[in-house]
């Protein structure tokens, strides 16, 4: 369920978002091939040999990947080949022996769309050395480090403005100012020195922005810090605004302002901004500029306003209706893990669209209303697009992806599976030791959270008209039944629903959910199975993570989808989401269906009826609070909710006509998982129940069932480095029980998968690496564990 994402920001945010990516080229997935490096090239000029940082104590360095074998190999494909190594004492060494270098600590992979490179974070000038394990392939990089010296300022001077338009987008910025009247004194030298302030010009109150998240100004989302050309601010503004930079120490300060023009409209024509045909390139992408409205780009607010359609078999179809027009879209750039065409909005001083990958030829249509409206009348007020696509162009392959076993309405068994909590709804009332309820219309009382934050139309209730179990289904319906509330007397929510919840009943991590139920339809009725973390250790939603197992569409009912949201703190929150459609024949509404999350520690798989849709990979997602752990938000318990929505954001803020309501979800269970030998029910197997240890005392990993538990014991730090079946290596940190005992889970492994693995760890008198072993599953033999 997203909440807390107004339409227009959450549109503005998906555009930067584009925006800071490009226009990525499709990848196409490809096995990891085991493959061997023949030769190495910087990727730019930018990536090496020579790589200069300044900061006050340390500085954070990162470059893309090399070109490797000429362009023939990728580095998913060479990554067992590669290893790093740092200069000491005139000496390269590999990284993983040389003390105080911790992977995912100080220095690890990075991933962006498909592009991918290492970063280190370094308080010395450091050489560092790529090497090919096989044939001593080499490529050397320089990372200097210049220390900077802190001081107060007592003087600024402009280096650009202070008067400053702000594009179309209302992207604006300035480089840093002159410092005390000394053009060597950089921005890193008085920083904590320097607070920024911002106001509309209108208005005589300034606002400190930093770390001031109620006050709309998002640190990353709509002003930031560039580093080109010596750095300076940028700003993303919808009104004029004045800047005032100023020293905590002195009275100096400097004040900008930034003009931002909205321009007239009168007849809302729209013009092509440039050509209406446009050819796919190599990876099928296609972007151009949204058309002029009364000749001129469009601005932010008006882009929730356009209309998008596209031709299919004759017909203009809504691009949004993606069970029709077959593209998904996709607010966080182009998803490379997803088999779907794809669209999304760019910023690049206007606004335009992406699509890919665009295989075949195809006509889109772009119209605005006619009166300016959102939602008036387009008219004939259309421009028409033609798509030359490319056969050629690449789209992932997830043929990979196994369909699974579900249960039966009467039996859960399934085969590999542990079934350790479930609900049939076979009583004659809600089971409050295992849910309870969730009632009002705002979130923590707050006035502007109305709708829960979504601006949606129902409140929340504990009566059995709302929630009730009968002949063994759970029940929860949505009723026109106005209300207000003491927060704002004023404001109704139109209709009366039911939300439930198993926090502080039941929660789990890792493990797999199914959900068995029949969905209501009509326009703006939102179902849904989702899931929050208990304790919310990364912060405010989203940055400690939601998992949505099952969303619906009540006007779609030929597709359901499921999601993650991460990232930060809302606004600066990030979603992915894949959408499964419905064979002929069949809709969500028409018979109950099975949905299923699968979670696992480095992944998540969505599937209908046991029929994979979708995967999202934890190179993937990202916790602002936790930059450092590629698992987070994702690495602690979540709890289960089902609710009935009606209205909000998630489908365009769409109300119910008056034959949509009632509107009732039917539940015939929930049941979660975790993989066992067994499916009939009981705890997972404790140690030695069915455990053999391969290893010895010190370092090894013990096997239960299809799971992998490495272990390194007595050390001041360990890392695992793994691979499966000849695919690309894992470096991970080994997770710490604070004892000097490490362990690190490798899960879900089937018959024959083989495991090739050593240790990087420090007994306590230096880091060693452990040479290479070998494990088969179902072949390899090992002791039974005590």
């Amino acid at each position: 369920m997203r909440r807390y994402q107004q339409r227009m920001l959450s549109l503005i945010l998906a555009i930067v978002m584009a925006a800071g990516i490009g226009l990525l080229p499709g990848m196409k997935a490809q096995a990891a091939d085991a493959g061997t490096i023949t030769s190495m090239a910087y990727f730019s000029a930018a990536d090496g040999p020579v790589i200069s940082k300044s900061g006050v104590g340390q500085a954070s360095y990162g470059f893309v990947m090399p070109v490797f074998n000429g362009g023939a190999a990728t580095w998913n494909q060479v990554s067992g080949d590669l290893g790093v190594k740092v200069k000491v004492a005139g000496n390269w060494v590999d990284i993983d022996s040389v003390a105080g270098y911790v992977y995912n600590q100080n220095w690890g992979h990075w991933s962006d769309g498909g592009v991918n490179g290492f970063w280190f974070t370094l308080s010395a000038t450091t050489e560092i050395q790529l090497y090919s394990k096989a044939n001593g392939v080499t490529l050397d990089y320089t990372l200097v480090f210049q220390n900077i010296n802190t001081t107060t300022i007592t003087s600024m001077t402009p280096t650009q403005g202070p008067g400053i338009t702000a594009g179309f987008t209302g992207g604006a910025g300035f480089t840093y100012p002159i410092f005390n009247n000394d053009p060597a004194i950089t921005y890193e030298a008085v920083a904590d020195d320097l607070k920024v302030y911002v106001k509309p010009v209108n208005s005589s109150t300034w606002i400190d922005i930093d770390n001031n998240a109620a006050s709309g100004w998002i640190y990353d989302s709509n002003f930031g810090q560039f580093t080109e050309g010596g750095g300076g601010y940028w700003f993303t503004v919808t009104e004029s605004i004045n800047v005032k930079l100023e020293s905590k120490t002195s009275s100096a300060n400097l004040i900008y302002t930034i003009t931002f023009n909205e321009p007239v409209r009168n007849s809302y024509t729209l013009t092509p901004y440039e050509g209406t045909t446009f050819t796919a390139n190599e990876s099928g992408s296609i972007g151009f500029p949204l058309p002029k409205i009364d000749g001129s780009a469009p601005i932010g607010s008006e882009l929730g306003r356009f209309v998008y359609e596209i031709n299919i078999n004759g017909q203009w179809v809504e691009l949004s209706n993606s069970a029709l027009s077959g593209f998904i879209y996709s607010g966080n750039g182009y998803n490379n893990m997803s088999d779907a065409n794809q669209w999304g909005y760019w910023a690049d001083y206007v606004y335009g669209l992406w699509f890919q990958p665009i295989q075949v030829d195809m006509q889109i249509r772009i119209g605005y209303p006619q009166n300016g409206q959102a939602g008036g009348s387009v008219g004939n007020n259309f421009v028409y697009y033609t798509f030359i696509g490319n056969p050629n162009a690449p789209r992932p392959d997830v043929t990979d992806q196994e369909d699974i076993e579900i249960g039966t309405p009467s039996n859960p068994a399934i085969d590999g599976m542990t079934l350790v909590w479930q609900d049939e709804f076979n009583g004659t009332q809600l089971d409050t030791g295992k849910w309870s309820y969730e009632t009002g219309y705002y979130i923590s009382d707050d006035p502007n959270s109305w709708g829960w934050g979504n601006a949606e139309l129902e409140h929340y209730t504990n009566s059995e008209q709302n929630v009730f179990v009968q002949n063994g289904v759970l029940n929860i319906r949505a009723l026109n039944e106005p209300k207000s509330f003491p927060q704002d007397p004023n404001r109704y929510a139109q209709y009366s629903s039911g939300k439930i919840n198993t926090k502080d009943h039941f929660t789990f991590q890792y493990g797999r959910v199914d959900f068995r139920a029949k969905l209501p339809t009509g326009n703006g009725i939102w179902p849904a199975l989702w899931m929050l973390p208990e304790d919310s250790v990364y912060g405010a939603w989203a940055a400690s993570g939601e998992i949505d197992v099952m969303e619906a569409k009540g006007r779609l009912p030929g597709t359901t989808s499921g999601a993650v949201h991460f990232g930060g703190q809302w606004p600066v929150n990030r979603y992915l989401a894949g959408e499964y459609y419905f064979p002929e024949g069949q809709t969500f509404a028409n018979d109950y269906h099975v949905y299923t999350l699968i979670w696992e520690e480095d992944n998540f798989k969505w599937y209908v009826d046991g029929k994979f849709f979708f995967k999202v990979t934890r190179d993937q997602w990202y916790s602002v609070a936790a930059p450092n752990n590629p698992n987070a938000p994702f690495d602690q318990p979540f709890y289960i909710i089902m609710n009935l929505a009606v209205g909000g954001h998630f489908d365009g803020g769409l109300a119910p006509s008056p034959s949509d309501i009632p509107a009732t979800m039917q539940v015939d269970y929930v049941r979660v998982y975790n993989a066992g030998s067994t499916g009939g029910g009981g705890e997972n197997p404790g140690p030695g129940q069915g455990s053999v240890i391969i290893g010895d005392a010190v370092r090894g990993l013990k096997k239960t069932g299809d799971d992998l538990l490495f272990y390194v014991n007595g050390a001041t730090f360990a890392d695992l480095h793994y691979k499966i079946n000849n695919g690309g290596q894992m470096n991970v940190a080994m997770t710490s029980d604070g004892n000097g005992n490490y362990t690190y889970p490798v899960n879900n492994l089937q018959s024959g998968d083989t495991v090739e693995y050593f240790f990087t760890y420090n007994p306590g008198q230096g880091a060693l690496d452990t040479p290479w072993q070998t494990y088969i599953h179902g072949v390899t033999q090992g002791v039974a564990a005590e």
